[in-house]
C-alpha cells in the first residue's frame, strides 16, 4: 500500500512521454493526363421541315386532296408539286374575263391605230406627189413668163417696125404668164403645207400606235396578275414530305389575314429530321460544329445511332444559359419519327489537366476539398472540380479551406494528397505516409 500513491502520481507523467497516436495514410499526386469529357442530355426530334400551308385570297375550299399522313412530291423541273387542294374564288374569275377581254380590245385599238399610221403614210406620199407636180407646173409657168418678157423687151426696141397692135398683145400675154406664175406659187405653197400636215398627221399615228400599245401592255400585265392570282386557288406541296395535320375540309371559307389564322396543312420533311440538344455552358464551348454523338431513342430499344453536330447556336439562352446544337439525322426509311423523344451522348477529347482519384477528394455541403500532407501533417484544401468520370476527379484549382474568395491556385503534380478515409483527418492533423 505504500507503493500506491507513487504510481498514481507518475502515471500522467509516463503517459505524457509516450509518443501521439499518428493516423497513417495512403497518398497520392495529380496526374496530367488529355481530359475526355462527355455529356448526355435529352434530344428534341423534329422535322427538317415544317411548313405551315395558308391560303393567300379569301375564297372557299372546292376540295382537299390529302389527307394527315399522305407522302407528297414536291416541284421538279419537270413537273409542279402534288395538289394539295382548291379554291374557288368566282368573283377573281369574273375579273379574269374581263381582263382577257379587255387585252383583245387593247389589241383591235394596236390594229387599228397602226391601219390610222398606214393611211397617213399615204398621205404624205400623195401630198409629196402633189408638192412635186406643183413645183414641176411652177418650172413650167415661170419659163412661160420668162418668154413673154423677153418678147415683149426685144418688141420694146423695134420700136415703130412692130405695130402697137402686135405690142399690145405682147404685153398682155406677158401680164397673163405672170398672173399665171403667182397662181402656180400659191399652189407649191399649198402643196409644201399639205406636206408638212400629213407628216405631222403621220408622227402623229405613229404616237396613236405607241400609246395603243402601251394600253396592250397594261392590260396584258393585269391579265397576268389576274391568271396569277388565280394560280393560288391551287395549293401545291412545297417539298416531299407527309401531311402531319389538316384543318380544313370542303366548302370551308377561309379569310386570310387577322390574327394568327390557323394553317389548312401542315407539310413536314421527315426523311431527314433534327435533333436538337441544349447543352449546359460547362461542356457548351467544347461541343462545336463536328463533334460526335451517339442518339439513343428509348421508345425504340437500346440501340444508338452515331451522328454529328451539323450547326451550334450562336449564343446563349438568356433564360437557361444554354446552348442549342442540332443533328441531322437521315431517315430514309421513316423509322423515327418527329417529336420522338432522344437522349444524345456527345464525348470528345479535351485538353490535358490534372485528376486525381476520387478517393482523394472529399464532397461536403456541395463543396470539394483534398487533404495534402506535407511535413507529417495534413492541410484541409478547397478544390475547384472540373469533370467527375470513371472514379477520377479533374481538379482545375485550389485554396485553403474556409476561405471565401481569393484567386485559385494551380495544381502543379508535386503535391501529396492524402487518398481514402478522408472523413477521419482534420486540418493540421498529424499523419504518417503508409
Amino acid at each position: 500500500m505504500r507503493h500506491a500513491l507513487p504510481l498514481l502520481l507518475l502515471s500522467p507523467l509516463l503517459a505524457v512521454a509516450q509518443p501521439a497516436d499518428t493516423t497513417a495514410v495512403s497518398v497520392v499526386s495529380p496526374k496530367k493526363q488529355p481530359l475526355v469529357w462527355s455529356t448526355e442530355q435529352p434530344g428534341t426530334v423534329s422535322a427538317f421541315e415544317t411548313t405551315p400551308i395558308l391560303a393567300k385570297l379569301p375564297g372557299f375550299v372546292a376540295k382537299v386532296h390529302v389527307d394527315i399522313g399522305d407522302k407528297v412530291e414536291g416541284p421538279t423541273k419537270e413537273k409542279s408539286g402534288t395538289l394539295l387542294a382548291e379554291l374557288t374564288i368566282p368573283e377573281l374569275v369574273a375579273d379574269g374575263k374581263q381582263k382577257a377581254a379587255e387585252v383583245r380590245r387593247a389589241e383591235a385599238d394596236v390594229e387599228l391605230a397602226k391601219k390610222g399610221a398606214e393611211v397617213a403614210g399615204e398621205l404624205v406620199v400623195s401630198a409629196e406627189a402633189g408638192e412635186a407636180e406643183a413645183k414641176a407646173g411652177l418650172a413650167r409657168v415661170t419659163a412661160e413668163v420668162e418668154r413673154w418678157e423677153s418678147e415683149l423687151k426685144r418688141m420694146e426696141k423695134l420700136g415703130g417696125v412692130i405695130d402697137g397692135q402686135t405690142l399690145d398683145e405682147a404685153r398682155k400675154q406677158a401680164k397673163i404668164a405672170a398672173a399665171g406664175k403667182q397662181e402656180v406659187d400659191a399652189r407649191v405653197v399649198s402643196a409644201a403645207a399639205a406636206v408638212r400636215a400629213a407628216k405631222a398627221r403621220g408622227k402623229q399615228a405613229e404616237a396613236e400606235v405607241k400609246a395603243a400599245e402601251a394600253r396592250k401592255d397594261v392590260a396584258a400585265a393585269e391579265q397576268e396578275k389576274v391568271k396569277a392570282l388565280l394560280g393560288y386557288t391551287e395549293i401545291r406541296a412545297p417539298f416531299s414530305g407527309v401531311i402531319t395535320s389538316r384543318n380544313v375540309h370542303t366548302g370551308h371559307f377561309l379569310q386570310p389575314g387577322g390574327g394568327k389564322p390557323e394553317p389548312m396543312l401542315v407539310v413536314a420533311r421527315v426523311d431527314k429530321l433534327r435533333v436538337s440538344v441544349d447543352l449546359p455552358e460547362s461542356v457548351a464551348t467544347k461541343a462545336g460544329v463536328g463533334s460526335k454523338a451517339m442518339i439513343r431513342f428509348p421508345a425504340l430499344g437500346t440501340a444508338e445511332v452515331p451522328a454529328t453536330v451539323a450547326r451550334a447556336s450562336g449564343a446563349f439562352s438568356a433564360e437557361a444559359r444554354t446552348l442549342r446544337v442540332e443533328i441531322d439525322l437521315d431517315n430514309p426509311k421513316g423509322e423515327y419519327k418527329p417529336g420522338l423523344y432522344a437522349t444524345v451522348k456527345l464525348s470528345g477529347a479535351g485538353a490535358d489537366g490534372f485528376t486525381l482519384p476520387a478517393a482523394a477528394v472529399l464532397f461536403a455541403d456541395e463543396t470539394a476539398y483534398c487533404y495534402a500532407v506535407k511535413d507529417g501533417k495534413v492541410e484541409k484544401l478547397r478544390v475547384k472540380t472540373g469533370k467527375v468520370e470513371n472514379g477520377t476527379v479533374e481538379v482545375l484549382g485550389k485554396r485553403k479551406a474556409g476561405t471565401t474568395g481569393g484567386e485559385w491556385a494551380a495544381f502543379d503534380g508535386t503535391e501529396q494528397v492524402a487518398s481514402g478515409n478522408l472523413g477521419a483527418l482534420a486540418d493540421g492533423q498529424t499523419v504518417t505516409v503508409k
